[in-house]
């Protein structure tokens, strides 16, 4: 980070003392683990943290057309249906780029010759260490998806004003996806995508694919 950016975001010491931590729950996703703290009041308390054991990926697949590739799943967490862009975890070893190019293969089908890492984020601060790493990829080529055997997924082929009309109208609610199409939005509007990509993705052709 540039001396200007940090005057900009400065970094304040940390108010917190933790004087014992230990492993309440452990799996291969993650880890629970319950902290005896010293708050910044000088209080005593426990603090639960999850530690995520996996860096997520989140991959916004965007054609020459301006048309977006979005995955529907059940989430059993959320107890509801989400649309998301293709999204995964990276495993032991694995670049977040491999990472990507695996998991828009295995959900779509698709390979793309051009990528962009655009954001790095923390998911969840006040609960977990999560964080993700969100590209997103152009120049598609279609395949046969091969999605993991515990996975229903449904594809859809949208339109990305339409992607971002239900991001805005809260259809679209999972944070990555959020996070990636206002990026992508921001980019195209500022020049930094491809004049023909960016031209595409902001005006929508009159008659829509399905």
């Amino acid at each position: 980070m540039a001396d200007d950016q940090r005057e900009a975001w400065p970094r304040r010491d940390n108010p917190w003392t933790i004087t014992n931590t230990r492993k309440v729950h452990s799996n291969e996703w993650f880890e629970v683990e319950q902290n005896a703290v010293v708050r910044p009041d000088g209080s005593h308390g426990s603090y639960e943290v999850v530690r995520i054991r996996v860096l997520g990926v989140g991959i916004l697949p965007i054609d020459a057309h301006g048309f977006v590739h979005m995955i529907g799943q059940w989430r059993l967490p959320l107890g509801r249906y989400s649309w998301e862009m293709p999204e995964g975890g990276a495993e032991a070893g694995e670049t977040p780029l491999a990472c990507a190019k695996r998991e828009l293969k295995e959900e779509t089908g698709l390979s793309a010759a051009t990528w962009r890492e655009v954001l790095t984020l923390d998911l969840s601060t006040s609960l977990t260490d999560e964080q993700a790493i969100i590209f997103i990829a152009t120049d598609l080529e279609a395949g046969k998806p091969r999605p993991d055997d515990t996975e229903v997924l449904a594809h859809r082929h949208v339109h990305f004003v339409d992607v971002l009309t239900a991001v805005l109208d809260g259809s679209v609610r999972e944070a990555m996806t959020v996070s990636a199409v206002l990026c992508a939005q921001h980019l195209a509007t500022t020049g930094v995508l491809p004049a023909g990509v960016a031209h595409a993705m902001l005006h929508r052709p009159s008659r829509a694919k399905a």
